[in-house]
């Protein structure tokens, strides 16, 4: 694998550098890593309570980022700081008045979840003042300088390289943000100073200089594998005379394919563990009790613990990209620039947090424990590609396998037939010597073998058969790749990032009211009835939860189904009480029973057997 840099290779790259359409709201855009650096001080710490400005603001390029790391001193790690001084709250309330700072509306997303999921979200933003975080006003501070910035020179960059592996060519295409701002203002789940993002445009190279497109890689919130990746022919990937359309994340800036709104769920401690209870009361409310079948009750259990946020990829607001609003001005990257293969510490501001979401993220080679990222030393692995034959490698690909799989199953044909023989002499030996005493554990030990190889050879017919079955499928795939006919283009997708369908994400305005104060109320209410001893704590606590389900169920409209179940469940109640009060006599009229029917059938029997 190499990653040469050049006139090719640039070449390359500007012939299908994508086009970014953003949400009408967004505050920062790709821009060239020199600009930021310029802006920051460097920072260097054993921890964060003792850290060093190593350089200042105005003292630091590209080129004295790539050496600081020989100034280090023993158990030191570094960081950037773009924001210097984040706005005060009266500052910050002048930034958000600005009509310019505030354009973007959306319907709450707590009104598209339960109420549930909306507990364990207060639970997340309480955590966010025990956790290490950016602080309130950096955000705002950060768009300033970064307008400043962009006033000087408006250039919109990309940082890109090209990576050779065999027949595969990968344009891989990195996109610098000053800011992750999509807590401070798209209500997302974290903020962060400096963000990379990337995607990868997969070229088969056909010789003489001759490169088709073959596949297009888009990563979102550190995933990785077969979802992230669409085969170039897809139907539902949008191209433009070779330039993929992709559609960032209002400010997360994930790199999403299909304009539209994602749901993303932070998941619960323990999820993993809720699945086989789930499934057992599933089949008990919808079999035993012959209710409506309530459906994948880990699933929605999963939906409904887990932290709910929107991100936002609408693409109506500016473009990037050849034939947009504004072109690209690419900067080409690889191993042998000093700052992307020296520095090794954080591009932003590093808050300590413990669960990673607000501390800034490392360079595009290297993750935040130093190791250098899948996506950059292996974009074909990190996309799940590495297993994929180049388009043109298909059908030798398949001979060859169908080849390979020709002379195994060739091979145990023959290894059972000759277990046969083996076993047909070994069992006349196991014949001759049952009845000898003295043989008995020579006996035992053939007897022994004779099942062994009755095992394997069942394993060996077994092996066989699915090998002829994979050979005739392998066949028929093979007849219709020389035919012309390829595979469905979406066959590799598991769980691929869908938009959230219009129609759930508008809510009516009393509903949204609802969603964003019911916490604090419920918090409040019960805080108010435990104090002045209106109610039990316990009876407290269920009164409300009661409720506040009945209000939910008013505004999702299935008043209907959740009486159904609270009679259901009242009934089940009731038959436990009843049966715990008389369990007494259930149990002797249980006895007496039992024994009437015994006695009933012995006389039938007694009965058949005179007559």
């Amino acid at each position: 694998m190499s990653a040469p840099t050049g006139p090719t290779d640039l070449a390359l790259l500007r012939r299908h550098e994508p086009i970014l359409r953003f949400t009408d709201g967004e505050l920062f855009f790709p821009m060239p890593t020199d600009h930021y650096v310029e802006a920051c001080d460097l920072l260097a710490a054993r921890t964060l309570r003792d850290a060093r400005v190593q350089v200042p603001v105005g003292e630091l390029d590209l080129e004295r980022l790539a050496a600081s790391a020989d100034e280090l001193e023993p158990g030191e790690s570094q960081f950037l700081r773009f924001v210097q001084k984040p706005l005060s709250p009266l500052e910050l309330r002048r930034w958000r008045a600005d009509p310019a700072h505030n354009r973007f509306r959306a319907p709450g997303r707590l009104a598209r979840v339960g109420l549930t999921a909306r507990l364990v979200d207060a639970g997340l933003v309480a955590s966010l003042l025990l956790r290490g975080r950016v602080p309130g006003g950096t955000a705002a501070a950060a768009s300033q300088k970064y307008d400043a910035i962009a006033a000087k020179d408006p250039t919109v960059s990309y940082h890109g390289r090209v990576v050779r592996e065999g027949r595969w060519v990968v344009l891989h295409y990195l996109f610098f943000y000053a800011m992750n701002d999509w807590r401070s203002t798209f209500e997302g789940a974290n903020d962060h100073e400096a963000d990379w993002e990337q995607c990868f445009v997969v070229l088969e190279d056909l010789g003489n200089d001759e490169y088709r497109p073959a596949w297009f890689c888009a990563a979102a919130h550190d995933e990785k594998g077969d979802d992230l990746r669409r085969r170039w022919d897809d139907p539902r990937m949008e191209t433009i005379d070779g330039h993929p359309v992709v559609y960032p994340g209002a400010g997360s800036h994930a790199t999403y394919l299909e304009r539209g709104e994602y749901i993303m769920l932070l998941p619960f401690p323990g999820e993993q563990n809720i699945r086989g209870p789930l499934d057992l009361v599933r089949r008990v409310w919808r079999d035993t009790l012959a209710q409506p079948d309530p459906g994948d009750l880990a699933a929605r259990a999963r939906r409904a613990l887990s932290v709910p946020f929107v991100d936002y990829a609408r693409g109506d607001g500016r473009s990037v990209g050849p034939g947009a609003d504004v072109e690209w001005t690419p900067i080409v990257i690889g191993d042998d620039v000093p700052w992307v293969d020296r520095y090794q510490g954080l591009f932003g501001l590093d808050t300590g947090d413990r669960f990673a979401g607000e501390r800034a993220p490392a360079g595009p080679k290297y993750t935040r424990t130093g190791a250098v990222r899948q996506s950059w030393h292996d974009p074909l692995g990190f996309a799940g590609l590495a297993k994929v034959s180049p388009p043109s490698q298909a059908v030798p690909d398949l001979k060859a396998r169908i080849s390979e799989l020709t002379e195994a199953h060739a091979a145990a044909q023959a290894e059972a037939d000759e277990l046969t023989i083996t076993m047909r002499r070994l069992e006349a030996e196991v014949a001759a010597v049952r009845n000898d005493s003295g043989l008995d554990g020579y006996h035992t030990s053939r007897l022994a073998e004779l099942h062994a190889d009755e095992l394997k050879q069942s394993g060996l017919r077994t092996q066989a058969i699915e090998l002829s079955m994979a050979i005739a499928d392998g066949r028929e795939r093979l007849a219709r790749l020389e035919g012309g006919h390829v595979d469905d283009p979406r066959s590799h997708l598991r769980h691929a990032a869908e938009p959230q369908p219009p129609s759930v994400a508008r809510r009516r305005a009393y509903g949204e009211a609802w969603a964003a104060l019911s916490v604090g109320l419920l918090i409040v209410a019960l805080a108010v009835i435990v104090w002045f001893r209106i109610l039990p704590p316990v009876t407290a606590i269920i009164v409300l939860l009661g409720s506040y389900i009945a209000i939910e169920s008013f505004f999702d409209r299935n008043i209907g189904d959740l009486l159904l179940r609270i009679t259901v469940v009242l009934a089940i109640i009731s038959s436990i009480i009843l049966i715990g009060q008389y369990l007494r006599e259930i149990l002797l009229a249980g006895l007496f029973g039992l024994g009437l029917l015994l006695v009933l059938d012995n006389l039938g029997e007694l009965r058949r057997r005179i007559g």
